[in-house]
């Protein structure tokens, strides 16, 4: 392809801008406008669109490799599954193994196809967002609903029996199998699933509009996020933040609170207190008391550390903003490089250790290198196979959402889908290029390879060990994808950048990230728990509730006043509308340190981990995969011992991964007179 003469000229006008872009000043319309010039100048140089979906399909179709006609047949397999529904095993002993394994095969058979088709319905809804793929959705909710009602009685039958018996395998899937739930109420199936595409439609076409200019309005990603990591000016952050929480979460509120009654009539039905006691049941983690006393240590467990943290990022900000809050008590919410406040590593240019010794800015590295969106995936797929772990399939390429598609509404929110369908995985992920997105790529890529490593298990073990094993994998990879060994291995920084000041900035800059994530994700869970056992009163402390768990237990505040009987911001998070559960992201970020320590020992690094890389290590990768492949066919205590040798939650693996860092902030809040904990 031959370069145009105009794309050439502009891509000379804009090189300089670029550079404008990665230092972050504050003209964040300028700003975008490079963002988007800059990324598709870099397209047509590399002669690669950064529709990646659309790369992959023509290599691929090339060879044969994709068989685009081969999805699943929703018809069909409803139909296959009419019949089979028909033939179930007749069961005269709830007591024989070998009548339950019998109508284990049946059952299973029957849910992996629906499963199959409520994820391609989920997937086509998620990435088209119309009233017609929320009704297919709704559609087939109530198509399986009445083989669930048939089928988990039966289930919970066997599990009495089962829970007796010598072969653990069964009295393991049973025991899993009886904490299903379903509805009896054909009305209460549409109207829940109504709301909820609802929620996920408001979540995704939500938008803030400029005070003096309504016709500029800008979606949260990527206009509101980037805004929020690059801009510095109080009073434009705080547009941006109060704009978003009143634009989404007000008018999520309405909707999901019949929503979660809906939730809690089911989950009453079917035996539980509330939707609460169900989550937790899923970790395998004991009772609601034990499950979250177990939460409550780690968190305690990492709180000096946190404190410590909070305790210079506050400091700093006061300093850069004077006389705006109290420096002595909580952080208003947005001033900490993100929408939630959950993760502060884009404010790291304020609060470097040692700011005469930058880390790389792998942005700027991305566009230097002339990378594409294609090639950060690429990237990613590299470091995975170096360590003896899977290529994407050619699927994979071919289906994938890539980039946020310019004709239709999208869940952008960054996700990876296991349709347990010949070899069909993919990710959706609105990637924009930067370090932020370089990283998501990794820990999105990095479910798929926990996809792909257990998909020789039975169906029902496809899965993660815990919901919090699959989030850990993820960040796992993401952590060693941006270590400063692993940058120097793969270009993008010179191994003679690297000195102790320079290791003292990326283990803030991931503390910034890691360690100022837990309290946030301690709480999400916290305060939807309490919600569900009707321990908050929704005319007086819905939103009041929220923000007290914030500063109590991270000393993070609502910037300006807010009022109760209109304002959710609890609703502006993706995963409260979504119906997520979050403890998992708090278990992940303290088991992605026990994997990460882990494997450091197995090639002989027990200090300075932060310098560690696997990268090309496969005896590590292969210990890696076989602890993947066990899906959830054991309990996950066995399954994390596998690996780490450690067979419960420890905290003190992040604690030693920081410990210099923690070091140097005892002491610098010290000499600087930085008050330690918040009023």
């Amino acid at each position: 392809m031959k370069i145009n003469k105009l794309i050439y000229t502009l891509f000379i006008l804009f090189s300089l801008q670029y550079y404008v872009l990665a230092r972050k000043y504050s003209h964040y319309y300028e700003r975008n406008l490079e963002d988007e010039l800059i990324d598709l100048i870099s397209r047509n140089l590399n002669q690669i669109s950064s529709d990646s979906t659309e790369v992959s399909q023509e290599s691929y179709n090339d060879e044969n490799k994709v068989e685009l006609d081969d999805p699943v047949d929703v018809d069909l397999w409803n139909k296959l599954n009419d019949e089979d529904i028909k033939k179930m095993p007749q069961i005269d002993d709830y007591s024989s193994e070998k009548q339950a394994k019998s109508w284990l095969k049946w059952y299973l058979r029957v849910s992996k196809r629906y499963h199959q088709i409520s994820v391609l319905l989920g997937w086509n809804h998620k990435t088209n967002l119309t009233e017609e793929n929320r009704k297919a959705m709704s559609a087939q909710h109530l198509k399986s609903a009445p083989f669930g009602r048939q089928t988990l009685p039966i289930a919970k039958k066997f599990d009495e029996y089962m829970t007796h018996s010598s072969d653990e395998d069964l009295k393991r899937t049973y025991d899993r199998l009886a904490r299903g739930t379903v509805s009896n109420n054909d009305e209460n199936v549409k109207k829940s699933s109504k709301l909820h595409a609802q929620l996920e439609q408001i979540y995704s076409t939500a938008e803030v509009c400029e005070l003096n200019d309504n016709t500029k309005c800008y979606t949260l990603s990527p206009y509101l996020e980037r805004l929020m990591q690059i801009e510095k000016d109080y009073d434009r952050l705080l547009w941006a933040w109060k704009g978003w929480h009143n634009q989404c979460g007000n008018k999520i509120r309405p909707v999901y609170l019949p929503y979660i009654d809906l939730l809690d009539e089911n989950i009453k039905e079917n035996g539980y207190k509330d939707e609460a006691q169900k989550w937790i049941e899923e970790y395998e983690m004991g009772n609601e008391t034990e499950f979250e006393s177990i939460l409550d240590q780690s968190l305690q467990d990492i709180m000096p550390f946190y404190e410590q943290l909070h305790a210079f990022v506050r400091g700093r900000l006061c300093e850069i903003y004077p006389k705006r809050f109290d420096c002595n008590g909580p952080i208003p919410a947005h001033l900490l490089g993100n929408m939630w406040a959950q993760q502060w590593q884009n404010r790291l240019d304020d609060l470097m250790p040692y700011p005469d010794v930058p880390l790389v800015n792998i942005t700027r590295i991305l566009y230097k290198k002339k990378y594409t969106i294609e090639k950060m995936y690429k990237t990613a797929e590299n470091f995975f196979t170096s360590i003896n772990l899977y290529p994407m399939t050619p699927k994979f390429w071919a289906r994938s959402m890539f980039t946020k598609p310019v004709d239709r509404d999208v869940v952008c929110h960054a996700s990876a889908f296991d349709f347990r369908y010949h070899n069909d995985y993919r990710v959706k992920i609105c990637t924009i290029m930067d370090d932020d997105y370089f990283y998501t790529i990794h820990h999105e890529m990095g479910h798929i390879e926990y996809y792909m490593s257990y998909a020789n298990q039975r169906y029902d073990y496809q899965d993660g060990a815990n919901s919090g094993f699959h989030e850990a994998i993820g960040d796992t990879i993401g952590m060693y994808a941006i270590s400063p060994r692993h940058l120097v291995k793969i270009g993008f920084l010179d191994e003679e950048s690297i000195n102790s000041h320079y290791e003292m900035n990326f283990l803030m800059r991931m503390a910034l990230q890691k360690v100022a994530f837990l309290p946030f994700a301690y709480v999400m869970d916290k305060y939807r728990f309490a919600l569900f056992r009707h321990e908050i009163n929704r005319d007086t402390e819905l939103n009041a509730k929220w923000w007290a768990l914030r500063i109590q237990y991270g000393g993070i505040m609502a910037p300006v006043p807010r009022s109760d009987p209109e304002n959710f911001d609890a609703g502006a998070k993706f995963h409260i509308p979504s119906g997520t559960p979050y403890a998992r992201y708090f278990i992940a970020h303290i088991l992605q340190f026990q994997f990460y320590r882990a494997m450091c020992r197995l090639q002989g690094q027990t200090k300075r981990l932060h310098m560690c890389d696997i990268y090309g290590n496969k005896h590590v990768g292969e210990r890696f995969k076989e602890m993947l492949a066990m899906g959830s066919s054991k309990p996950w205590s066995e399954i994390l011992e596998s690996l780490t040798g450690e067979n419960k939650l420890e905290p003190q693996a992040m604690v030693d991964f920081f410990e210099p860092l923690y070091k140097w902030l005892k002491m610098e809040n010290l000499a600087r007179g930085y008050p330690v904990g918040w009023k």
